[in-house]
């Protein structure tokens, strides 16, 4: 059979060239759409993982804006309480936690580093970090971040703030006065790993007297909030035990936020629907945060991107086994006689298939080999060419959306200003990673492999139904 398949492509070379040709784009195309379909959903892993595993708690006032009726006060004694927070430390998938409180303080010992804004008075807010939620509106010089743990800001984990001298604080601190200040800070004020100084704040028309000490020093490696007033300032931010931030505001209970780090980023919406179900806690009025909207806005471009690329190769597969089919069904109707005088001689039908399979095999074992290095072209090629198509109409949103922000920021919706700030600092889209993989390698193979044998089952079980006698009467038509 062998031989014979051999002699059968060497004799009709027109149609072994042909079916060449036409196996190789086939499998040119499958080979993009299944590495680009590989390629989005590495995307989005990387993504989600990028994002990190954190899902916060916090008071949503945008929900409690929404819910008032016209005309309505907004109450400013809702609070995040740390039994509430606690409620949800144990469920499963948390890790590790850490509640925050935000506040603000002066002080008579040392003085806060100055920018230009200061100077010319311009009080205008800017954006904070994750790990800085937003302040009320009469603030002192230094912004105060009362943290559980400093061992999983955002700010320090992805090394936007360096540690230089000493240590950051942790759940061995509890209850201590220790704390951890800018190097530009401590540059100003003469102060080192070891010293201390008093901050002052007033509560219920009392003021409060607290004094620190410096267990660390970190530096500012990047960041786009220098500007605005002295508590807008990052250099101006001092960390501290969760218990001082207590004590600065007056309550031993309420917190800013609660911020839990999962096993798995991917467990985020899982663990948000637990915690909805397993605590008491008023959802209209605190909200779970996954910090997933930049993946989500990802997400949706880089879902229609891996659907296009499913549809394409499905599409590739039907319409390359109906080609394949009605060339190899022309190319029978030329072999009639020869298939007609195989069975007169008492050739198996299965022997006959065989060897057609064989020939379309030989052709498809070759069209594979070279697919493996051209169809890595293909593959970016139609990934760049889908990436730009997506960046198209990101970049409309984009434009749009900036339009909407002129709006905002005429009525100095300060919410919107933070939101879009967060979305910024969020990790840039890559780019696809579109190498082909050994997975695609071997769904290739089984790609081909079923397009061979539909293309060749299909003419033949016509032809072969057909008697000896049936099939010679025909070879004229």
């Amino acid at each position: 059979m062998i031989k014979n398949a051999f002699l059968s492509l060497k004799k009709n070379i027109g149609k072994t060239i042909l079916l060449f040709v036409i196996i190789v784009v086939i499998t040119n195309l499958v080979i993009a759409g299944l590495s680009i379909q590989s390629a989005t959903q590495k995307s989005m892993d990387q993504i989600r993982s990028s994002l990190g595993n954190d899902v916060t708690l916090s008071v949503d006032f945008k929900n409690m804006m929404k819910n008032r009726e016209p005309g309505e006060a907004v109450s400013n004694e809702t609070s995040l309480t740390t039994t509430m927070a606690d409620s949800l430390k144990n469920l499963k998938y948390v890790e590790n936690y850490n509640y925050q409180i935000s506040t603000s303080a002066d002080s008579d010992s040392i003085s806060a580093v100055e920018t230009e804004s200061d100077n010319s008075n311009n009080q205008q807010d800017t954006k904070k970090p994750n790990d800085q939620p937003e302040q009320a509106s009469n603030q002192g010089d230094f912004t105060i971040s009362a943290n559980t743990t400093m061992e999983y800001l955002d700010s320090f984990t992805n090394s936007n703030y360096s540690l230089t001298d000493g240590r950051l604080l942790t759940s061995d601190d509890a209850n201590t006065n220790n704390c951890v200040i800018e190097t530009n800070l401590a540059s100003d004020n003469d102060l080192s790993v070891g010293d201390t100084f008093t901050i002052t704040t007033t509560v219920n028309d009392e003021t409060i007297i607290q004094e620190l000490t410096i267990v660390g020093i970190y530096e500012i490696q990047s960041t786009n909030e220098i500007g605005g007033a002295h508590f807008n300032n990052p250099v101006n931010t001092i960390y501290t035990d969760l218990s001082v931030g207590q004590t600065l505001t007056g309550s031993s209970e309420n917190i800013t936020s609660a911020i839990y780090y999962l096993d798995d980023p991917e467990n985020a919406e899982a663990f948000v629907e637990l915690a909805k179900k397993k605590s008491d806690i008023d959802f209209d009025t605190f909200s779970l945060d996954a910090n997933d909207r930049l993946y989500q806005q990802n997400a949706s471009s880089l879902e229609s991107m891996q659907s296009f690329a499913k549809m394409f190769v499905w599409i590739v597969v039907i319409a390359g086994s109906a080609i394949l089919c009605l060339i190899l069904a022309l190319t029978i109707r030329n072999r009639y006689y020869e298939i007609g005088v195989l069975l007169s001689l008492g050739q198996s039908k299965v022997k006959i298939i065989a060897q057609q399979l064989i020939e379309i095999g030989l052709i498809a074992v070759i069209a594979f080999v070279i697919s493996l290095g051209t169809g890595q072209l293909t593959s970016h090629y139609m990934g760049n060419m889908l990436e730009s198509s997506s960046s198209s109409n990101v970049m409309q949103m984009d434009q749009k959306g900036d339009q909407s922000n002129d709006n905002q920021q005429k009525n100095n919706t300060q919410t919107k200003e933070n939101f879009l700030g967060n979305m910024m600092e969020g990790p840039s889209n890559q780019e696809l990673d579109v190498s082909i993989t050994g997975e695609n390698v071997i769904q290739l193979a089984g790609v081909t492999s079923a397009i061979c044998i539909v293309s060749i089952a299909v003419p033949a079980a016509y032809v072969l139904r057909l008697t000896p006698r049936q099939i010679l009467s025909r070879k004229e038509g």
